[in-house]
């Protein structure tokens, strides 16, 4: 047995402790705005074969085709929402499949570098990854930061294991390149695995790995390629994309790189994993050289590659990373075993950090009724088949019965400032022929809407208003 810091029984219990915690905040989850954004999307594409997004017309021509998006991703989800229709489960369980394949891909790393072990290593990791709340959140959400590194995490396994065949080489290229398909940062993974097998000298295997995933990503070509005029629509989508638009130029490109760390610190849920791993790298600085030689080559590369290409050094990135800093975080210890108050002062924070943020999104499910429920109520308060300016989540059970629905992301992008938000919206929403309007005051409340229960608004009447929700129809 290691020199554990607590015994494997009591391990396990608290390994059980937290995969039960995790469990509930899977029962009526809350969706995210990005639940039903990237749902959108996956919907059209499994109705049309199209990617595009009614929820967003009138930007960048997203309506006719979105050909800057996540696009194996979008297409995982849209299997499932043929298979199993578009509730708010199928999608969020996107998430799921793509955090357990990390919670087996990190069980085979351990597991490979502790033979004889009696399972310590394995659960302390587990415990890590249950008690982590940022793992738990997009466990369950339909993002695809998980989906991301698990192929980049799977690439990575590949690389490492002795010997690198020709085979093995492929198989990570192809994985890294699924990544890359998954989502742009994934080029990442491209990058780190060429830059390990040139540092390891395998420029034959470099070789191969550089064809065979260039190969797999130019694969995310293939919809720009058909569409007419596709690669000039799809470089406009791409610059002039609303939500990195700004991070153009080299004064903005500075100050991301300058930013970087906040990606790794930018609040609690983020800054745990953070910084139990700095405290391990400091503590065991000087055995740095001992840690498993393509974990750390990798890592360095992945870092500095993202740091390098990213217009936006923000948390929502960190599960890019996160599998590989389990990994060192388990080499570190390994290496040199020890108890210190230091250490338990980090893990106690760690679990602190952990047990309420998961509690908290615990709470959030079950503090209101459930999301899809509340919308069937309202729905009828409101005709069937009309055009509506509503919270993105309103997508959940409710987009097909009405003939379109603009989202409230939507106009924020065309808002200014002005002095009567709430006025300028209601006309916004009438010049494109928005018959309702609906407001979530309690989880989806926008700057713009008025004070709850304001009766009239231009061109609009409030026809229903509760302690949450409220409706405006078309006068």
């Amino acid at each position: 047995m290691p020199h554990a810091l607590i015994s494997q029984r009591n391990v396990s219990i608290l390994l059980s402790f937290f995969i039960v915690l995790t469990g509930l905040t899977y029962w009526h989850r809350y969706p995210t705005g990005d639940d039903a954004w990237f749902a959108e999307q996956s919907y059209w594409l499994q109705k049309e074969g199209v990617i595009r997004s009614e929820f967003f017309r009138g930007i960048l021509g997203w309506e006719n085709q979105l050909l800057v998006s996540h696009k194996l991703f979008l297409l995982f989800g849209a299997g499932l929402i043929r298979l199993f229709g578009y509730q708010l489960p199928t999608v969020q369980f996107v998430g799921f499949i793509c955090f357990c394949v990390l919670v087996a891909q990190l069980i085979y790393y351990v597991r490979q570098h502790e033979r004889n072990n009696t399972g310590w290593y394995v659960l302390a990791v587990l415990v890590l990854v249950f008690a982590n709340r940022v793992m738990v959140r997009m466990s369950f959400e339909n993002r695809p930061e998980l989906m991301l590194a698990a192929f980049g995490f799977g690439s990575f396994l590949c690389l490492q294991s002795r010997p690198t065949t020709p085979v093995k080489t492929v198989l990570a290229a192809m994985l890294a390149g699924m990544a890359m398909l998954a989502h742009l940062n994934g080029v990442i993974y491209l990058i780190a695995g060429f830059g390990l097998l040139l540092y390891q000298r395998q420029y034959k295997n470099g070789l191969i790995f550089a064809v065979a995933g260039g190969l797999t990503g130019l694969l995310y070509f293939v919809d720009v390629m058909q569409a007419t005029n596709g690669f000039s629509v799809w470089y406009y989508q791409f610059r002039n994309d609303p939500a990195t638009q700004d991070a153009f130029g080299l004064m903005a490109k500075l100050l991301v790189m300058l930013t970087y760390p906040k990606l790794f610190f930018e609040s609690p849920e983020q800054a745990a994993l953070s910084l139990l791993l700095v405290f391990l790298l400091w503590h065991q600085r000087r055995l740095l050289s001992r840690i498993n030689q393509p974990l750390r080559v990798y890592a360095l590369i992945l870092l500095v590659s993202f740091w390098l290409l990213t217009k936006k050094g923000s948390g929502t990135y960190l599960p890019l990373f996160m599998p590989f800093m389990f990994a060192l975080i388990y080499e570190l210890y390994r290496v040199n075993p020890f108890k210190k108050t230091a250490l338990y002062v980090v893990l106690a924070v760690y679990f602190i950090i952990g047990i309420y943020g998961t509690v908290e999104i615990i709470y959030k499910n079950f503090s209101q009724q459930y999301l899809p429920v509340a919308y069937e109520r309202l729905r009828a308060k409101i005709s069937p088949g009309q055009t509506g300016l509503v919270p993105l989540t309103f997508f959940f059970n409710e987009y097909e019965h009405y003939s379109h629905l603009l989202s409230n992301e939507n106009y924020k992008h065309h808002a200014t400032p002005t002095t009567n938000p709430a006025a300028d919206m209601a006309t916004w929403a009438y010049e494109r022929d928005v018959d309702f309007i609906l407001m979530d005051y309690t989880y989806r409340r926008e700057d713009f809407y008025p004070e709850l229960g304001t009766e009239q608004l231009p061109h609009y009447k409030l026809s229903y208003v509760d302690n949450r929700f409220a409706i405006y129809k078309r006068q």
